[in-house]
């Protein structure tokens, strides 16, 4: 009697305890795994072309390295290579949208901008190594390029994933128009070389296959391995390129020059406004610019005509750049234009 009593409380106690891990744990980990899922798949998210492209990069990735191997084709191979290294870009474009657009707080006064320049730089980092290393063993191939027969195959198959990520392309770019985010724009621009690549390698495959028919095998197979190169090289250009502004941006660099020059018109044109300028400092952080201005006014103005000024400016500011965040430090004059008791001030003239 007293056996079949444990029993029966730690049966008890054992059902109790999986139907609290269940509704205490597992449910609400669940729960919140399908509202993240369902929040990125919403098409105004900025997360749901990022979400897409990780989806597409996986179906390219497992079809190139597959369709490329079993057919002999290198510039199939390393494309699908290609698109097995963007899965991890993906990936890391998710987290980096994730977290750069939360609102700034008491750790990040500044924001989270600078995740998408870190994972911008990261993955060109890993795009050209990688890139470099196909590269190399594309180079190492052409010497003895393997034989393929399935031209027409393959030409077809490129040609298809040319729309594939074609529409991913248009769809990105979109997106990354609406939202500001540069890690958007970086992406569109991998997926706008990816689909022009990919139509090059259509042709190339369709060129191979002509002059396989004619019996000109050896000039198909060379064509194959020097596209293979040739392509590579191309893609190691976009990463660099970016990553180069990634690092600026991380290094607090100054907006580029043009950009400098129109601060610097929005602020003149407000000129009857203050004494003096004295510098402007303008760094980027993520989809966010930063300016501070530095000016010295009338000694007489109040605070309220002071911010009443720094409005001004930011508006025009925002007209032209709709993600700047201005910030404007004020001086008083030193008095300098009082003489013999008599105001000869410019801007009361």
């Amino acid at each position: 009697m007293g056996g079949f009593f444990t029993f029966a409380v730690n049966n008890r106690f054992h059902n109790h305890s999986l139907s609290y891990l269940t509704q205490r744990m597992l449910f609400p980990r669940l729960q919140y795994f399908f509202q993240t899922w369902r929040r990125r798949l919403r098409r105004s998210s900025p997360m749901f072309m990022p979400t897409i492209a990780l989806i597409a990069c996986t179906v390219l990735a497992v079809l190139g390295i597959i369709i490329g191997a079993s057919a002999d084709s290198l510039i199939v191979e390393t494309n699908g290579w290609i698109s097995a290294v963007e899965i991890i870009n993906a990936a890391l474009f998710i987290m980096a949208v994730e977290r750069s657009t939360k609102s700034a707080d008491f750790q990040f006064n500044y924001g989270y901008g600078k995740y998408e320049s870190l994972a911008i730089l990261s993955s060109s980092v890993l795009l050209t190594v990688i890139g470099i290393y196909v590269t190399v063993e594309a180079v190492n191939t052409f010497g003895n390029p393997t034989e393929t027969n399935n031209f027409w195959f393959l030409a077809t198959y490129s040609f298809l994933c040319f729309i594939l990520i074609r529409t991913v392309t248009l769809h990105m770019k979109k997106a990354a128009a609406n939202h500001q985010i540069p890690v958007l724009y970086f992406d569109a621009d991998l997926w706008e070389a990816d689909s022009w690549m990919e139509l090059a390698v259509s042709v190339n495959l369709i060129i191979g296959g002509i002059f396989h028919a004619y019996g000109y095998d050896a000039i198909a197979r060379y064509l194959d391995s020097g596209s293979a190169i040739a392509l590579l090289a191309y893609t190691v250009s976009i990463p660099l390129r970016h990553g180069k502004n990634a690092l600026d941006q991380i290094l607090d660099k100054t907006l580029p020059e043009n950009v400098q020059m129109d601060i610097l018109s929005s602020i003149i044109a407000r000129f009857d406004s203050f004494c003096e300028f004295r510098a402007v400092h303008t760094r980027q952080s993520g989809r966010d610019i930063f300016i501070e201005i530095d000016l010295i006014l009338p000694f007489d103005w109040t605070l309220e005509q002071s911010r009443e000024l720094e409005k001004n400016i930011a508006q025009d500011l925002k007209e032209k750049y709709p993600t700047s965040i201005m910030r404007l430090y004020a001086q008083p004059c030193p008095r300098d234009c009082f003489r013999n008791g008599e105001c000869f001030c410019p801007l009361k003239q």
